[in-house]
């Protein structure tokens, strides 16, 4: 028996709607480029029409119900776009599902970030402030995939005590990221997500979201550089859920902390500012807010004990 050969035939059958329109015209072809026993091919040919694509439409609904919960702003967002969620269809296809389970959802923000047409927004500037906002959504994605793959390889987080003189070189910690936002988060979530988990993909497909809306929402006038980093809040042999710690601040901490990378001290940080003109006031906020990401854990000095 070809296990394999069938299972990537079923695969191409739900989630490749070219070959199954094939395989609805003439199974016979379709079925030839498979390594299938007869008695296997006979099996594929009895599936009935209307079984099948119910099966891949319900199949379809699920997974982009459960990718909701990863990108919830993202999807709010395309659902205002013209035919955008028919759009997020497309990209659950044969091969995405073959990748595996951890590495999909990471995949499917990649392929919406590659994929979704500019000419479908407004002007530029409003595809340039989707993208932020699905890039940020791709960092809590991607951050907490790579920590959920190291609790599997046996990764345990050090211990990193908050640096109270400020002379130590700062990074962010294993698991973190940054992302620039139009609005506060929280301002995004609570106008495009009025339900949450898969109960929002159901939401949306009866009440996309307005077009004036989106355009309202892109248009930044309160831009935020979200600072996050991937957390374990249970963790067990048989269960490990993963949160955000998250804290934001103004867009002028954009420029600050291209210059985190492990090289530099706050109180160096500071020196450069201050060099550089800027008042008393700027630069006790700069450290004000350094230190309560330190506080949080969301950015860490470095020493030769823990790194």
């Amino acid at each position: 028996m070809s296990f394999a050969a069938q299972e990537q035939l079923l695969f191409d059958l739900l989630f490749d709607a070219p070959c199954r329109d094939a395989f609805l015209r003439d199974p016979a072809p379709v079925l030839s480029g498979y390594a299938l026993t007869p008695d296997e091919a006979a099996d594929f040919r009895h599936i009935r029409p209307d079984a099948l694509a119910f099966d891949a439409n319900v199949r379809l609904g699920l997974i982009l119900s459960q990718l909701c919960r990863s990108f919830p702003l993202a999807f709010g967002l395309v659902s205002s776009l013209s035919g955008g969620l028919a759009f997020l269809k497309t990209l659950i296809d044969g091969e995405w599902i073959r990748l595996p389970p951890p590495e999909r959802a990471t995949a499917f923000g990649l392929r919406l970030r590659e994929r979704l047409p500019p000419g479908l927004f407004h002007h530029a500037r409003e595809h340039a402030q989707f993208t932020a906002v699905l890039d940020a959504e791709l960092g809590m994605t991607w951050t907490a995939a790579q920590l959920r793959g190291a609790l599997q390889d046996g990764y345990h987080a050090p211990s990193a005590p908050p640096d109270p003189t400020g002379l130590l070189p700062l990074r962010l910690p294993a698991f973190s990221t940054t992302a620039a936002l139009p609005r506060p988060y929280a301002e995004l979530k609570a106008a495009l997500c009025p339900c949450t988990g898969a109960e929002l993909w159901r939401h949306l497909n009866r009440t996309p979201v307005a077009a004036s809306e989106r355009q309202r929402l892109l248009d930044a006038d309160n831009p935020r550089l979200l600072v996050l980093r991937a957390v374990v809040t249970t963790h067990s042999a048989c269960d490990t859920e993963i949160d955000h710690r998250t804290a934001e601040l103004p867009e002028g901490f954009t420029a600050l902390f291209e210059l985190v990378d492990g090289n530099r001290s706050l109180a160096e940080l500071l020196e450069g500012l201050a060099g550089a003109g800027a008042a008393e006031p700027v630069l006790a906020a700069v450290e004000t807010g350094f230190r309560q990401l330190l506080q949080a854990g969301l950015l860490e000095s470095t020493t030769e004990a823990w790194t």
